[in-house]
């Protein structure tokens, strides 16, 4: 429902989608070209008859007779009535428009619409289409679907006596009516979509299965108060939870808005009921400074009379203004009941400033409190970073410790930490190197700091502290350059050294070649070298440098514009053994059919380690077959992952697959304009598989 009510938004900002006016483009010539063109120019009227077209902008009106107010820039449109914008068309038999006030109506609008959203037209009918975009826009007797609205036993359509339509707002259907087949299977007085909500509406009921509910049926509906008051009510039924109900409440003002959230469930399963209540609100008192609350409760009470309490809850402070930003955000939770109980408090202080043009500095604070049975711990990480923005470089200074601020009053504190005290770096800006026909670009980074990490696991399994200064230098050359008129290279060179006042030294080495090379218009090649690799050791982890790398990786590739192979290999020059040997290949035997296999090998063992193949082919307008499967040796054991069969009706499409790997069958039904959004229903080795999209009792914001 939601995406068909996008589908009218998009139409109707069509419709009267004129560009939002300046003086200039209130003023925009109005063209006329016609075979019988009269003006009075005492009135400022003009009356035209006889393959009429108006031009005013980007907007074309065709007409049988035009009869033109030139003085309000009003026109009154009669007769095979054509309004062509951006490349989309709508019909009628009248049109009646001011371009001045943008306010126009259309008597027995038609119009196919191109959304992006949808990959086929979205047919739409209208008695009377009046209003202007910028503010309201009325339906009158309106009609809409994907489907052929000609057609009186069309899969489906919506029509309503009445659609309103406020842009960036909401829609507003007036006894709406859903039909199937020509036929009406639901009726609804009054309906609203809230365009400014990012939650799924429905106009039906959801009807599922699934492992935790079993069979269940879940409601929405929206009422609206006004255009600052409005919410939903849900009301639930599942076979194995039990029955719920709840309201959710949204308000809007200039400086703010929020809602509450309460949903109560008769709990089948604990004999009990469950409580949730929520609430959020935000406020901005102007000049960069806002404020934002959340709290969410959630109680559980059994049969027994035990209680199961969690309470979550946030503040949020935001100050901003074009030097400074700042933030504090802090969070409280608690769980009671139950054999674990637990309460924690953090916050977090963000503070940014500008100290000039060139030099820019950020504090940040970060406070954890955790409360555990053997007491409570108490950590706060603080974080200075300044930065300066020199001619071709950068100059930063971070400082950063963790401050165990309970001391000794929490027993089981092992936790990893890294302190900078401080630590300062200076990156150069890439620099053009010429070299022969290349170019490269150069670029230097340098660095010094005083690092400590605090918990650090030894060998015999003790924790213990590592501190130490830090020297390092780093140099990176890249580059790509033409060797031929058919092959290209590309490189990267980066070499790394530190040094530590523990007494250690390490050296990093990295290094990238990649050659293409084009043979024909149907061969080509690539071949790169690939190389990691270090000297030395370094006392702390978080700079330590695990990866090795010594490889070279090649790939052949032949295609032309029905088929297409590709031969991948390497050789491991670590391990001394060459990389499993990959073969894929992609081939268009006829239009709409596309076959593709892949199949790896082990040059070591020299047999094959798996295959796969895939088909799908398009067999007429309506049918279409698939199948996917793949084989292991040396068990020869084939599974036949997937075989589909695709029946398409017009808007609308049905498939029936099986799935080989988890022994499941399923049925599926979509409209062919959102292939995404699908019903399905299955069979597999538990019995009913039965998905429908899942509606949670809390909806996510």
């Amino acid at each position: 429902m939601r995406r068909l009510g996008a589908a009218v938004a998009s139409v109707l900002v069509f419709l009267w989608g004129l560009r939002a006016p300046s003086a200039a483009q209130e003023e925009l010539p109005i063209r006329v070209r016609a075979d019988f063109l009269r003006v009075d120019r005492a009135r400022n009227q003009a009356y035209a008859r006889g393959n009429v077209v108006i031009t005013s902008g980007d907007v074309t009106v065709e007409a049988d007779e035009v009869f033109l107010d030139l003085e309000a820039r009003e026109l009154v449109a009669r007769g095979r009535v054509v309004l062509r914008e951006a490349g989309q068309t709508v019909t009628a038999d009248q049109l009646t428009y001011n371009f001045r006030t943008r306010f126009g109506s259309l008597d027995r609008a038609e119009t196919r619409w191109l959304d992006p959203r949808a990959l086929e037209p979205i047919q739409l009918r209208a008695r009377r289409l009046e209003g202007n975009v910028q503010q309201r826009v009325c339906l009158h007797d309106a009609e809409l679907t994907t489907c052929d609205l000609d057609d009186p036993t069309t899969p489906y359509k919506l029509a309503a006596e009445e659609i309103e339509f406020v842009p960036q707002d909401k829609i507003v259907l007036r006894n709406a009516s859903l039909f199937l087949f020509g036929r009406r299977v639901l009726t609804l007085p009054f309906f609203v979509l809230f365009l400014r909500e990012p939650r799924q509406q429905r106009i039906l009921p959801v009807v599922g299965w699934n492992e935790v509910e079993g069979w269940f049926v879940k409601t929405s509906a929206t009422y609206f108060v006004n255009d600052q008051h409005y919410g939903f009510v849900y009301l639930d039924w599942m076979e194995r939870v039990g029955a719920g109900a709840g309201v959710e409440h949204i308000w809007r003002y200039d400086r703010g808005e929020g809602d509450y959230f309460v949903y109560g469930l008769g709990n089948r399963q604990t004999g009990g009921a469950d409580v949730r209540l929520r609430l959020a609100h935000r406020h901005d008192f102007g000049g960069g400074f806002g404020v934002g609350v959340f709290s969410d409760l959630f109680r559980r009470q059994a049969a027994d009379g035990s209680v199961t309490q969690n309470l979550y809850t946030s503040a949020d402070l935001l100050f901003r203004d074009l030097e400074q930003t700042g933030n504090l955000f802090a969070t409280y939770a608690r769980s009671e009941g139950g054999v674990l109980q637990s309460e924690s408090l953090s916050a977090r202080a963000l503070y940014e400033r500008s100290l000039g043009p060139q030099l820019r500095g950020r504090l940040d604070v970060p406070y954890f409190q955790n409360v555990f049975a053997a007491g409570a711990d108490l950590e706060a990480t603080p974080r200075l970073d300044l930065s300066y923005f020199g001619p071709g470089f950068t100059l930063q200074l971070v400082a950063e410790h963790r401050f165990d601020l309970d001391g000794e009053g929490f027993p089981d504190d092992r936790f990893y930490s890294l302190s900078r005290l401080p630590e300062v770096v200076a990156a150069g800006f890439a620099q053009p190197l010429r070299w022969g026909e290349a170019t490269l670009l150069v670029q230097w980074t340098a660095g010094v700091g005083y690092f400590a990490e605090r918990n650090v696991l030894r060998p015999d399994g003790s924790l213990g502290e590592v501190a130490a200064l830090r020297l390092d230098l780093q140099g990176l050359v890249s580059g790509a350059w033409a060797a031929g008129p058919a092959t290209t290279l590309d490189g990267r060179l980066s070499l790394r050294g530190s040094y530590y006042t523990s007494g250690d030294l390490r050296g990093v080495a990295t290094l990238s070649v990649n050659a293409n090379h084009r043979f024909s218009d149907a061969w080509s090649g690539r071949l790169s070298y690939n190389f990691q690799e270090q000297a030395g050791t370094t006392p702390f982890l978080f700079d330590r440098e695990l990866t090795q790398i010594h490889n070279v990786l090649f790939g052949l590739t032949y295609r032309t514009g029905f088929f297409g192979a590709e031969l991948a290999g390497g050789f491991n020059f670590r391990t001394g053994l060459p990389d499993l040997l990959t073969l894929r290949v992609d081939w268009l035997p006829f239009p709409d059919w596309l076959v593709t296999a892949a199949a790896s090998a082990d040059p070591v063992l020299g047999q094959l380690q798996s295959a796969e193949l895939s088909v799908r082919a398009r067999l007429s307008a309506q049918w279409e077959v698939g199948y996917r499967a793949a084989y292991f040796p040396p068990g020869g054991v084939v599974v036949h992952d997937e075989v589909r069969v695709t029946y398409y009706d017009g808007c609308w499409a049905a498939s029936a697959t099986y799935y080989g790997a988890r022994q499941e069958f399923w049925m599926e039904v979509w409209l062919t304009a959102f292939p995404n959004y699908r019903g399905a229903v299955g069979v597999g080795q538990t019995g009913v598989l039965f998905q429908q999209p899942y509606l949670p009792p809390s909806p996510v914001r």
